[in-house]
């Protein structure tokens, strides 16, 4: 594969492409997606900051990381951020200077089940391990029982159990140590 050719995944007849989110790009249409996402969380009365954010929120949250989309048939089905270490952070786990951490990842209902956020969480270890984190870090609602168990198949660990300023929930901070990358996702040199 060429190196400024972005992974792709085959489904059925289709490829969804991964890319770096664009300027082009709608931050009304990553919001509506997040909103979708997350719509099964608000149901169950857990409310995450990515679930009924405005637009205005969702961009800048781009702005603070790295951002990437997965795309099908030019329709954005799945995102994720990945920031730098946050040393303002109430995690003890975010503000390690060795640590990237994963937000604003989703994908659209309709996509889930079939790769797309595993394809989407590599792409974020790629990221961080390319910026010279060798930790990526990432927090989910402690009664989200399907996002834990998916998060620990992909090799993450639970770190911290702590509730985030404003939120009404208990959140875990599940960690995973980098090793090399590059034979997963070989083209990431458009970070």
């Amino acid at each position: 594969m060429a190196r400024d050719n972005p992974p792709s995944d085959r489904r059925g007849a289709r490829a969804i492409l991964y890319r770096p989110w664009q300027a082009g790009d709608s931050p009304q249409v990553l919001t509506d997606l997040l909103h979708r996402a997350f719509a099964d969380l608000a149901r169950c009365g857990i409310h995450c900051a990515s679930g009924n954010q405005p637009s205005s929120e969702t961009l800048a949250r781009i702005a603070r990381g790295w951002s990437f989309v997965a795309v099908d048939a030019g329709r954005i089905v799945g995102t994720i951020t990945v920031y730098p270490c946050e040393q303002g952070s109430g995690s003890r786990v975010y503000r390690d200077g060795r640590v990237a951490s994963v937000h604003q990842f989703a994908v659209d209902p309709g996509y889930q089940g079939q790769g797309v956020g595993d394809a989407l969480l590599r792409l974020a270890e790629c990221a961080a391990k390319q910026a010279g984190f060798s930790i990526l870090a990432l927090d989910t609602p402690k009664r989200a029982d399907k996002l834990r168990a998916f998060y620990l198949h992909m090799g993450f660990r639970i770190a911290e159990s702590m509730r985030f300023k404003g939120r009404r929930y208990i959140s875990l901070v599940l960690e995973k140590p980098l090793f090399s990358t590059a034979s997963i996702l070989p083209a990431t040199a458009w970070l």
